[in-house]
């Protein structure tokens, strides 16, 4: 748990990095984060059923999902037409 409550700390944190760059991305993550920590805290009251551990891990899994994407759209795409931006002469 202590693993996934310092992700959920740097997760809640993407939103504001990204804020400049692609405001939709960051718009678009901020439901997950909450629903990361509505969960959190579900769990820390011990309120959990079988269903509460299949939403904590699918919004989980969500969220790692999310931040994938959106790093390889901030990050990979841009390098990636730069690349082909590049003609290289042989």
């Amino acid at each position: 748990m202590d693993v996934f409550f310092a992700y959920l700390l740097m997760a809640s944190a993407t939103p504001l990095f990204l804020w400049k760059e692609n405001m939709k991305l960051a718009i678009f993550q901020i439901p997950v984060i909450v629903a990361m920590w509505v969960m959190f805290f579900l769990y820390i009251s011990n309120d959990y059923t079988m269903a509460g551990h299949l939403m904590f891990g699918a919004i989980f899994a969500l969220n790692v999902i999310l931040a994938h994407a959106t790093m390889f759209y901030v990050f990979a795409l841009p390098f990636f037409k730069q690349l082909k931006s590049k003609r290289r002469i042989i």
